[in-house]
């Protein structure tokens, strides 16, 4: 007999397609493959339903179990963006993603503003209160709408349904069948009631945009369907295997970091970009948060800073160059990671009063802000001050907005992302700015969290009883 304990685990990457197995009694995720696509703002959406095809397959081929040991199929992946979809139920043109940048751009269409500024103008502010979003952004799909209404009505007219890619994927796996998406997912348009728990349709009213384009919106661990003929063939998934709802990657990652309710840990990632998030019981707004859908019916308080560890790979690429520039370079990108570590360790805590704003990219609010060194001395602007200022920088950010978060209990802090993983010392110096202990996971957190979601919409097991085993710790 078949110990029916496996999920699929999926997430619709930015960059690329992850799959995996969990095995939800013991919490390892084993078998993972990925593959990659284009990661631009505009993507083939084929590209993106042939990596995961060829994702799926190869997790499958490794399973020593066969295709029955699959109990359900959980997906999740890249929030905001838009799937357009046609009459017949076709994809129309691109995937655009939520690195598209089209909403910034002042038009006469907008009275001179962007689109950004006009739907700020028109979404009343008590409406908007209730929509979680700290400030809507381009790639939103509420603003992608909107733009391409005023901008291409002649295309606008003929889009009948819009999806985000999460959602798309899910409806190929099933075949076809309803349009649907989630609370989580739903947040990430810019337009759904989190506080009700439903669409907002004065938003939507405000906006001008038809409320039949958007999906109905279901549970996250609720069932959507199961897997098709074609799939199977394609991935040696046993066709009709459960395939779950699922969600957006920020709140599957969570419960990937074992954050799975109130009073669990505030979940800190520094990868290319750098987030904190803590989830609460009960509907709060805080300047410069989002307060996001969670699945069992609580909110995640979720602050994203949009260069995170990008800041160290920049100060990396800067000094090659420098070094390339004086025909001085004979260390290879990858080596320079660990060599920047060392170097930091030895410079003092507090940088002897340099300081690293980790906003090269700027913020959500105010996308033109620019990161900066300050406290420039003399003796303090070495190489390995200029490391360890960037690692504190970006440790103080995300201390920053946890602190506005007011949040009542949290039962430590749990990391991810490869800044965490790879390096013992910004782990060390993530634990000493918030004054408590990190442990870090190194599995991919997001297809974990996709997979436990999808465990107990079939009823194996409640997602906050999987088991979560972190590699590292750190302590103040």
């Amino acid at each position: 007999m078949i110990d029916m304990t496996l999920v699929l685990g999926i997430d619709i990457g930015t960059q690329s397609v992850k799959t995996g197995l969990l095995d939800v009694d013991s919490g390892e995720l084993r078998h993972m493959a990925v593959r990659p696509y284009s990661g631009g703002a505009l993507q083939p959406p084929g590209e993106l339903w042939n990596a995961a095809l060829e994702a799926m397959a190869e997790t499958m081929h490794k399973n020593e179990a066969g295709s029955g040991a699959i109990a359900a199929a959980g997906i999740c992946g890249q929030m905001h963006g838009t799937v357009l979809i046609g009459a017949g139920g076709e994809a129309m043109g691109d995937v655009i993603n939520w690195q598209d940048e089209r909403c910034n751009r002042h038009a006469p269409e907008f009275q001179g503003l962007c689109a950004i500024e006009r739907m700020e103008q028109l979404i009343p502010a008590d409406i908007a209160e209730d929509l979680g979003v700290d400030r809507m952004a381009s790639g939103f799909q509420a603003a992608t709408l909107f733009h391409i209404m005023h901008t291409n009505p002649d295309l606008f007219r003929t889009v009948h349904h819009a999806l985000t890619p999460t959602d798309y994927i899910r409806r190929q796996l099933l075949g076809g069948g309803d349009f649907v998406t989630d609370p989580t997912n739903a947040f990430g348009t810019g337009v759904f009631d989190v506080r009700r728990n439903c669409w907002s349709e004065e938003a939507m009213n405000a906006l001008g945009l038809p409320p039949a384009l958007f999906p109905e919106v279901r549970p996250t661990d609720s069932t959507a369907g199961e897997v098709c003929a074609f799939v199977a063939r394609r991935t040696g998934l046993m066709q009709g295997t459960p395939v779950c709802v699922g969600g957006g990657d920020n709140q599957m990652a969570m419960i990937g970091c074992g954050a799975s309710q109130p009073g669990g840990p505030a979940c800190i990632s520094i990868g290319t970009s750098s987030q904190i998030c803590a989830l609460t019981p009960s509907y709060a707004r805080t300047e410069g948060i989002d307060t996001r859908s969670f699945p069992g019916g609580c909110y995640a308080l979720v602050y994203a800073g949009l260069a995170g560890g990008k800041c160290y790979t920049w100060l990396r690429n800067m000094l090659l160059a420098d070094l390339a520039a004086v025909r001085a370079t004979t260390m290879q990108a990858s080596e320079l990671f660990k060599h920047l570590d060392s170097l930091a360790a030895i410079a003092p805590s507090g940088c002897d009063g340099l300081r690293f704003e980790p906003t090269l990219r700027g913020t959500r609010r105010n996308p033109a802000l620019r990161g900066a060194f300050t406290g420039i001395s003399e003796k303090n602007f070495f190489i390995g001050f200029r490391a360890r200022a960037v690692m504190e920088g970006v440790a103080r950010e995300l201390r920053k907005a946890f602190d506005a978060m007011d949040i009542a209990t949290v039962s430590g802090l749990a990391g991810a992302g490869n800044g965490l993983v790879r390096s013992q010392l910004w782990r060390e110096i993530t634990a000493r700015c918030f004054g408590a202990p990190v442990r870090v996971t190194d599995f991919e957190n997001a297809v974990f969290g996709a997979a436990a979601v999808a465990a107990q919409a079939v009823g194996l097991r409640k997602f906050k009883d999987i088991p979560v085993q972190f590699a590292f710790e750190a302590n103040p």
